[in-house]
């Protein structure tokens, strides 16, 4: 009896643990909103002056020859939605969340993306109320011509500072070569306080009396 409500102590801690949950507040994170101003294709940024031309998201330095790649045109290689694509090293879209972080969250963020022409690079970066305040970022190669998942191996933990603020994410072009990427996703697993295992602990242990008792 022993061994069982100790496998089901230890079952309980790591759903505890484990549990995570997709963001789903990140607007048009799969580009699938698309565009509010004309055509495809090459366009000035994110935000434009005159109207926002792809739902969602905003410049984050200076971005050049931004846009929503529609399905269909030829020019999209081996994916079959509308998804971004950009150039210039440094420049950025980002996109605010309504999620507000928890004391002990862990962000899993995850992307599709490849590169044009040539081989570059690109970083995803979690921030809290705006872009200066980073929490955590993680770097990514695409490969020339053909999508491909990326995430951070290793979640990114929610600072103190950044407790009860609202989370936001920015996607950079670190390279110099053109930049697809698409099916942005952030999940959140929550890692219980110390004082939250002590009071499983203490709860197995009170079971385990109450089974010698009997």
């Amino acid at each position: 009896m022993k061994k069982v409500l100790a496998a089901l102590f230890l079952v309980g801690l790591l759903a505890t643990v484990s549990q995570a949950t997709v963001i789903n507040s990140f607007v048009n994170a799969d580009f699938d909103s698309g565009i509010v101003t004309t055509g495809n294709g090459s366009f000035a940024g994110f935000d434009a002056p005159a109207a926002p031309e792809i739902i969602g998201w905003s410049n984050y330095g200076t971005v050049n020859d931004a846009g929503v790649e529609a399905s269909g045109a030829w020019w999209i290689i081996g994916y079959a939605d509308q998804n971004c694509a950009f150039v210039n090293g440094g420049g950025g879209a980002s996109n605010m969340s309504s999620y507000v972080i928890q004391d002990g969250d862990q962000f899993t963020a995850s992307l599709i993306s490849d590169a044009w022409w040539n081989v570059t690079t690109g970083q995803v970066m979690l921030w809290y109320d705006n872009p200066t305040n980073v929490i955590g970022s993680f770097d990514f190669t695409p490969t020339r011509w053909s999508f491909g998942p990326f995430s951070n191996a290793t979640p990114i933990t929610a600072t103190s500072a950044s407790v009860g603020h609202t989370l936001g994410l920015t996607v950079f072009n670190t390279g110099s070569a053109i930049i697809t990427f698409d099916e942005v996703t952030v999940n959140v697993a929550s890692v219980p306080e110390p004082c939250t295992f002590v009071m499983l602990g203490l709860g197995g242990l009170a079971l385990l009396a109450i089974r010698r008792r009997k």
